[in-house]
């Protein structure tokens, strides 16, 4: 009972150091990206693409509330190396296409190695900035952006860039997974993707991550 009860106190304060690590780590990376802003590293692709990320932020829980249908347009801004990307593509078939921007080269790189590895051929990979998307008006069904917003400077720009290239009847999801140092609280990106002219309507998610879906405001 006795070494029951240690390990109990082991694995307690080995969570309570990992939470005082991660936020001793957000509060770091918070006070540098008041004078620097950057994007995050491409060597961080190896977690992001891992079984563990899948586990905490699962595929289906990020995807699933946008309700990609077969066909469709979608757009995901910072698809680091294709989390999400895949099961997009797979989602909207051969008749749909998923257009993946990231403004750092490497990114797109190892994008482009795991649709090779994963055989998806229905996905656009291209280095675009956020600000400024090579795609018409109103011509995109769907749009997501996962642990990204926060790491754009200027969030009302890019929100305004993905407004422009959604249909009328259009949605946008955005996901965050609290691991993240730039992690916002979901009221912060509500506030943020109402300023830029949308309006919230669903709200998913869990302990570790959550997933804000909206529509463009006066639209369907």
């Amino acid at each position: 009972m006795s070494l029951l009860s240690d390990l109990g106190r082991a694995i307690g304060w080995l969570f309570l150091a990992l939470v005082g690590c991660l936020i001793f780590i957000q509060a770091v990376v918070r006070l540098v990206k008041r004078w620097v802003h950057f994007p995050a590293p491409p060597c961080i692709a190896v977690f992001l693409n891992s079984r563990l990320r899948r586990r905490i932020q699962p595929p289906e829980q990020v995807i699933g509330p946008l309700d990609l249908q077969p066909g469709m347009q979608v757009v995901e801004i910072g698809p680091g190396g294709g989390a999400f990307t895949v099961d997009a593509a797979r989602r909207v078939g051969p008749a749909g296409q998923v257009h993946a921007f990231d403004i750092q080269p490497a990114m797109i790189s190892r994008l482009e190695a795991h649709l090779r590895k994963t055989g998806v051929g229905n996905v656009v990979a291209q280095v675009a900035s956020a600000y400024e998307l090579p795609l018409p008006a109103a011509s995109m069904d769907r749009a997501f952006m996962v642990t990204v917003l926060s790491e754009v400077p200027d969030k009302g720009r890019a929100l305004a860039e993905i407004r422009r290239v959604l249909k009328p009847d259009g949605r946008l999801a955005i996901g965050e997974l609290v691991f993240d140092p730039d992690y916002p609280l979901r009221r912060t990106v509500i506030r943020w993707c109402r300023d830029a002219g949308f309006e919230l309507i669903q709200a998913t998610g869990g302990l570790f991550h959550y997933v804000l879906v909206f529509k463009p405001s006066g639209g369907d």
